[in-house]
């Protein structure tokens, strides 16, 4: 029994990451049309110099927009980074003393 609730829960842990990697992707997705749009007002013209609008240009500005999206992002994220580091350390303290304190521990959680 123990066996299928391992199963069940790597099953179930399985399906939520891969719904978060589509929700990411979505939400990536957007974010790369919005600024598609946001440097492309009216409309895409001739980027690569071929006389014609086709998907050559499309492709070349989905590609630079998402460069800029994934700037924009990991900024954000070097910014944002020693914050959550912090709380990481903070909730690790945490933890680790309310397991000393649950067992009583006296050498303030060295072992662990």
């Amino acid at each position: 029994m123990k066996k299928n609730k391992e199963v069940a829960t790597l099953g179930f842990i399985k399906r939520l990451l891969g719904i978060g990697v589509t929700v990411g992707a979505t939400v990536a997705a957007v974010k790369v049309a919005d600024q598609v749009k946001e440097n492309n007002p009216d409309g895409i013209k001739d980027v690569n110099g071929d006389g014609k609008v086709d998907a050559k240009d499309y492709f070349e500005e989905v590609k630079k927009a998402a460069v800029e999206v994934y700037q924009e992002a990991s900024a954000s994220i070097q910014q944002k980074a020693p914050e959550f580091t912090q709380r990481a350390k903070d909730t690790a303290e945490d933890v680790k003393d309310a397991v000393n304190n649950a067992f009583g521990s006296k050498d303030n959680g060295a072992n662990i």
